[in-house]
């Protein structure tokens, strides 16, 4: 079969679709409803795209089962420009296209009820599986109740022809470096412009009100899309300069007002608060916990950590605000980012952002007392967070782009070119990754009449 035979790419007639917002087709064929007809992948219907970031925008109660078809989608266009690059074209296999598409649809498939909350406590030193890990475990029909009458990677093989182990390794990025199409595939949903954030930048946007994912020039990325110097990533030719810009602007800008707004950061540190006093007094196996985030919705999980712990326990005090169709978020009542021009703020920010989770909790405990002092009655231990940002999104996000001969040297990083992106990471830095700390609302309320509290948890911090 040539490669623009292959069904699931759509230059041929004969595949259904399958409509997801805003107003897109998505091009299925038989074994694609096979995955997605899957048991584990209709569990991502249950599983919120941004966990608890609907008790800020009220729309955001979209799942990860939408955003995997819809990077699915983008994967094919993505393919559909790339075999318009001779290089690719006469590189690339069915196998290769197929294992992609497979890639994009299955990246989240390990998606559990507040991954990326569980996950910020792993980065801070808690043991917790990350969704990458638990996807693979699914996919090689590892987790009992979720392997169907057939598991997802014995329909890879007996369906799709191709080999789940490579679909892993493209999802998670740990092929051979010297694979040189298996990077490029990975790069489709793993780079700067990948298929991934082109699909939830979009689809974020839509759900959460709000315009920033979704004004660069779509079409014109993708007509650009090329290959490296090395023919093992994907660029961009030097016309989609100013949609890259833009993409990556996009990306920034939806962390800075909309995945990071203040609000959302209560209540995803009220998450990660109550998740991380469960592990201190919770003796459950790592397996055992696993089983029961893969068997519960984002809301019956807060159900079952609410019920399982003791009645003034820091979890259950901290999710009282957040279950039973309660919405109570911590007020934050300080700030702190590498932008102020203080030095004694610019310092605690930086011992605050070099903690470990046991010093924070430390600094939490001594914030507490002192406050508690201020408003002459004692204070619960969950009555204060200090948020500090994932630790994770710190790499600079560029691509080659290439110019044609007359320019010279023609591949340049589009940072080299574009101060709009060289900027970006130094104000994602220094803007964006805020400290905050956050109290419970009553509390919050009584220290109003204290004024500006950062004098006071400066000098804690010491």
């Amino acid at each position: 079969m040539g490669l623009f035979e292959i069904p699931e790419l759509g230059f041929l007639r004969g595949t259904g679709t399958i409509r997801v917002p805003e107003l897109r087709n998505v091009l299925f064929t038989d074994r694609t409803q096979k995955l997605i007809d899957h048991p584990a992948f209709q569990r991502l219907r249950k599983i919120r795209q941004l966990g608890p970031t609907h008790l800020v925008y009220p729309g955001a109660t979209h799942a990860r089962f939408e955003h995997s078809i819809g990077v699915y989608g983008c994967s094919q266009w993505y393919l559909q420009s790339l075999l318009q690059v001779p290089a690719f074209k006469d590189a690339a296999s069915e196998e290769d296209i197929l294992s992609l598409l497979a890639a994009a649809l299955l990246h989240d498939i390990g998606h559990y009820p507040f991954a990326h909350n569980l996950e910020a406590l792993h980065l801070k030193g808690r043991d917790t599986p990350t969704h990458e890990e638990v996807g693979a475990r699914i996919i090689r029909g590892e987790i009992e109740h979720l392997r169907g009458p057939k598991s997802i990677g014995v329909i890879l093989k007996d369906d799709w022809k191709i080999d789940p182990e490579r679909v892993i390794s493209i999802c998670l990025g740990t092929f051979d470096p010297e694979n040189q199409m298996d990077s490029i595939l990975n790069s489709v949903i793993s780079s700067a412009i990948d298929a991934d954030k082109m699909d939830y930048l979009e689809r974020d946007s839509i759900h959460m009100g709000v315009p920033y994912g979704r004004n660069y020039d779509r079409d014109r990325l993708l007509s650009s899309l090329t290959l490296n110097r090395n023919e093992d990533k994907i660029a961009i030719q030097a016309k989609g300069k100013v949609s890259a810009e833009i993409f990556i602007f996009g990306r920034y800008t939806m962390f800075s007002e909309a995945y990071w707004h203040h609000t959302v950061r209560s209540a995803s540190a009220m998450v990660e608060g109550a998740l991380s006093a469960f592990y201190s007094r919770d003796s459950i196996s790592a397996d055992e916990l696993l089983g029961v985030l893969l068997s519960h919705s984002d809301d019956s999980f807060l159900e079952w950590l609410h019920d399982r712990t003791p009645e003034k326990s820091g979890t259950r005090y901290l999710l009282e605000g957040l279950v039973r169709n309660q919405r109570r978020l911590y007020k934050r009542v300080a700030t702190f980012s590498r932008v102020y021009k203080e030095p004694e703020k610019q310092k605690a920010y930086e011992t605050i952002y070099s903690m470990n989770g046991d010093e924070i909790f430390a600094l939490a405990d001594r914030l507490r007392r002192r406050l508690s002092t201020l408003v002459g009655r004692p204070l619960h231990p969950a009555d204060l967070i200090v948020d500090t940002p994932p630790r994770d999104k710190d790499k600079l996000e560029t691509i080659d782009v290439v110019y044609g001969q007359a320019r010279g040297d023609n591949f340049y990083k589009l940072h080299e070119l574009s101060r709009v992106v060289a900027g970006i990471q130094d104000d994602f830095m220094m803007v964006v990754k805020k400290i905050r700390i956050f109290v419970e609302p009553k509390l919050a309320e009584e220290l109003q009449t204290h004024g500006d509290l950062s004098t006071i948890i400066i000098d804690e911090i010491g």
